[in-house]
């Protein structure tokens, strides 16, 4: 992908879009996508339950204190310590509801905790995705029982000039009849995944060394000219890590 590397330079300094976190993430490979598992509002069902119960039992305790209490001191011999029983019992079952309100206040504040926790995830997961292409293999068996192996190009595209996301498309293919031996769909699909992961690798390559050359500049930058000068420093660096790269290519198996 010649013409996708000197495009680097345009995401100096650029950073993920949050579209990646759900809408853009099939566009990433398989293995760097992120998938939250949903918050769990089990604590949060159980403190509601809890708080529930304690409603009942305390209406039923309070109506019991209160009527046990007034019966007394109004019936019967009962003296000051009914009197307490009976406001006792009132209190209670004035107030009956607020277990209820107690337990849902707790709920939410677990809930409010861990998506701010879930937030922070997020962003760190973000801030580690890199805009260099990656390439992903994939096999499907077709209703003839024949087998595709297809490779995806994921291409860094910028959403805005501060942010970028990614694109998938299919990069090649390979169809293997349904009388193909195993061992040779094995090898290819093993081929066609070593090809892909040296390509990624050495597009990572690439693009450090632009960002480290652009970060490194970019310290002492304090004006356009200077960024201009940083983002030509990048330039350099990319351009001198891809003709080492050509000069001492990797092998392949």
């Amino acid at each position: 992908m010649a013409d996708t590397e000197p495009g680097m330079i345009a995401f100096l300094g650029a950073r993920a879009d949050r579209r990646l976190i759900d809408e853009d993430l099939g566009a990433l490979p398989e293995t760097e996508q992120r998938h939250d598992s949903v918050l769990s509002t089990r604590v949060h069902d159980r403190l509601l339950a809890a708080g529930s119960l304690l409603t009942g039992i305390t209406l039923v305790v309070g109506v019991a204190t209160l009527l046990y209490g007034a019966g007394q001191a109004l019936l019967g011999s009962g003296g000051s310590f009914d009197v307490v029983l009976a406001a006792i019992g009132g209190l209670l079952v004035g107030t009956h509801w607020g277990w209820v309100h107690v337990a849902e206040y707790a709920g939410l504040t677990i809930d409010e905790r861990r998506q701010r926790a879930r937030e922070a995830g997020a962003r760190e997961w973000l801030a580690g995705i890199h805009p260099y292409p990656r390439f992903s293999v994939s096999t499907t068996v077709l209703s003839d029982a024949s087998t595709l192996v297809q490779r995806f190009a994921h291409e860094p595209v910028l959403t805005t000039p501060r942010t970028f996301t990614f694109l998938r498309r299919m990069d090649a293919e390979q169809r293997y009849d349904a009388d193909a031996r195993a061992e040779l769909v094995a090898a290819g699909v093993e081929t066609m995944r070593r090809q892909a992961r040296l390509d990624t690798d050495r597009l990572r390559g690439d693009w450090e060394a632009a960002s480290s050359a652009y970060e490194a500049a970019l310290l002492s930058a304090e004006d356009d000219h200077q960024r201009l000068a940083a983002q030509r420093a990048a330039a350099t660096a990319l351009s001198e890590h891809i003709n080492a790269s050509l000069l001492d290519p990797p092998l392949v198996e």
